[in-house]
């Protein structure tokens, strides 16, 4: 198990990693997969107007949320199903070894994301996300306590918010979709993957594409060292 606490970390912290979770760290997206098992008809055409921008994640997902039928028991056999990128793990303990402050920061479900990390012998990450909250044995709600009414992605987590608390810092996003888009133009660095690399391209952010967390080791360890050299077999403009 890996004892994480901002106490150990030096006073003047140069990094911070904010990373996103779900699609990131996790192989599927798990928000998507408890609708798939136990969500009641109608879960889809949401999703359909959130795909439309007819409506934000955070309107999006509360409304999702509200239609599962799952016990607390189904809701954490489906998570037992749910694997986690293994070169996280490695990440991690790079950052314990460097002294970098790493906080997940998602715009999917707290309860689920400590579940798995606790599965994976990293319960001890800082965690920043919405709040899923049962309301009977079968019925859930999503609180939102990190939303921004000012939020460009209609986020239930506004992840540029969450960078702003660490203005001090230099912030490096690691992340895969929409929920990322906003805090990519004002990161000091960003690692990206899936959707997120077509943002950063098509507005001109410079950034490291990936597929799994091993790729990223090498060039995050120069980074934090101030040895990074970008080179075109790594690093991506527009």
């Amino acid at each position: 198990m890996f004892l994480i606490s901002h106490d150990t970390y030096p006073s003047a912290v140069q990094w911070h990693i904010l990373c996103d979770f779900d699609g990131t760290i996790s192989l599927n997206d798990t928000t998507d997969y408890l609708l798939q098992k136990f969500a009641m008809p109608g879960w889809e055409e949401i999703e359909q107007e959130w795909e439309q921008g007819k409506i934000g994640s955070k309107v999006c997902m509360q409304r999702q949320i509200a239609l599962l039928d799952m016990s607390k028991k189904e809701l954490h056999q489906c998570l037992d199903q749910i694997e986690i990128d293994q070169g996280f793990i490695d990440l991690v303990k790079m950052t314990i070894a460097q002294k970098i402050p790493l906080t997940i920061v998602s715009d999917g479900m707290d309860a689920v994301i400590h579940y798995i990390l606790k599965k994976y012998d990293l319960p001890s990450l800082p965690v920043i996300a919405n709040k899923l909250v049962q309301t009977g044995d079968r019925s859930w709600q999503l609180e939102f306590p990190n939303a921004n009414i000012h939020c460009v992605s209609q986020s239930g987590t506004c992840k540029c918010k969450i960078a702003q608390q660490h203005s001090y810092e230099q912030i490096i996003l690691i992340g895969d979709g929409r929920s990322d888009f906003c805090l990519a133009e004002t990161a000091d660095f960003v690692f990206a993957k899936k959707s997120l690399i077509n943002h950063c391209i098509n507005n001109n952010i410079m950034h490291v594409a990936f597929e799994t967390f091993s790729e990223i080791q090498k060039p995050l360890t120069q980074l934090v060292r101030s040895e990074f050299q970008p080179d075109e077999s790594n690093l991506v403009t527009a």
